[in-house]
């Protein structure tokens, strides 16, 4: 016999908490590289970057700092950088030299 159970009644605004934790590091991290990209190109890189890394949904950004031993931080940031590395490297050799008349 299967048990059927009622999901809770959860509002949106709650859900809206739920975020990858690695969206905010990967667009700081890009920032921090002080390279010069249009708009769509920074997201591209972003998306990109954040597909070659492991979701890991969280409500508090505050929660994996503190839950997160400063060893595994590292290897984090350095997963980062990596995927930034490859990210950039696919996107921009997707598009054509920059038309000078922009």
């Amino acid at each position: 016999m299967t048990r059927m159970f009622k999901s809770p009644s959860v509002s949106y605004s709650s859900l809206e908490q739920l975020h990858n934790y690695f969206e905010r590091p990967v667009i700081d991290a890009l920032r921090d590289r002080d390279i010069e990209l249009d708009d769509d190109t920074f997201v591209d890189v972003v998306c990109v970057a954040l597909n070659e890394l492991p979701a890991k949904y969280i409500r508090h950004d505050v929660d994996m700092a503190y839950f997160t031993d400063p060893s595994d931080m590292a290897i984090i940031n350095s997963r980062i950088e990596r995927a930034l590395d490859l990210a950039l490297g696919r996107v921009l050799s997707k598009r054509g030299p920059r038309d000078s008349t922009d």
